[in-house]
């Protein structure tokens, strides 16, 4: 099952209401949907981290397993991410996350195939960013083909930025736009 209702659910957590019917009824889905000072979320060791400093209210979507379950409906090898977070501050931003063994090119693949499958969703957001955190060391990967058109997509169509980090990855909201060193 693709979840043909991820706006409405969005639109619905931000003003605390319950959505009027869901596939799931959201508990595949929605992680977390506070204002809570750190959202997480994990996968085999590997972590991303939200301080949230700010105090938004702030959506953890499970994505794979949750607004994209693999069933009959849902084509064979669709590339999705992990989970999603969306911050409801001044500006609406979403944050794609994979949390990766060490095939960092096929993190990117997922994080565009998420990009893909919800076009229309992600067009409302103010930034889009991508997250990838690997078990393995970050090798050099900025001159990638996959890694540059996805780059170049995040920052002219999101207005976003991609980061990749090593096990755990510590990031504060006030820090999405910036660029690492």
């Amino acid at each position: 099952m693709i979840c043909d209702k991820l706006g409405e659910c969005l639109d619905r957590q931000i003003l605390k209401q319950p959505m009027e019917s869901c596939a799931n009824n959201n508990v595949e889905c929605i992680e977390v949907s506070d204002n809570r000072p750190y959202v997480k979320c994990e996968e085999k060791g590997k972590k991303y981290i939200l301080e949230n400093t700010e105090k938004n209210h702030v959506i953890s979507y499970k994505i794979d397993g949750g607004v994209i379950s693999q069933d009959k409906t849902v084509p064979q090898g669709i590339c999705k991410c992990d989970n999603m977070f969306v911050v409801n501050g001044q500006e609406c931003d979403a944050i794609l996350i994979e949390l990766k063994g060490v095939d960092i090119v096929h993190s990117l693949k997922q994080i565009d195939g998420t990009l893909i499958q919800f076009k229309g969703f992600f067009s409302q957001f103010k930034h889009v960013y991508g997250r990838v955190v690997v078990s393995s060391s970050v090798p050099n990967i900025k001159a990638n083909p996959a890694y540059v058109k996805l780059e170049k997509k995040i920052r002219t169509v999101y207005k976003g930025n991609i980061k990749i980090s090593k096990v755990q990855f510590n990031e504060k909201d006030t820090e999405l736009a910036q660029i690492k060193k």
